[in-house]
């Protein structure tokens, strides 16, 4: 399956626009702990934590764009 990569420019964009777009940080724990490079809104989400993502991918409506990090 291919998956469409958004660039940082289109992302902005998309937000500007105020478009329905979940952003997804799936750093790994140590990545995201020493990184001060982090979105505004975005949803944290360990890659390592298979029943919170299912959890939260069972409560995603249909109406927005996901970008993962």
């Amino acid at each position: 399956m291919d998956v469409p990569r958004t660039t940082v420019d289109e992302l902005k964009a998309m937000m500007d626009r105020e478009e329905p777009v979940i952003i997804l940080d799936v750093r790994k724990q140590e990545a995201y702990a020493s990184s001060d490079k982090k979105i505004k809104g975005a949803v944290r989400l360990d890659p390592e934590n298979d029943a919170g993502i299912k959890d939260f991918a069972r409560r995603l409506g249909t109406n927005s764009t996901i970008v993962a990090y």
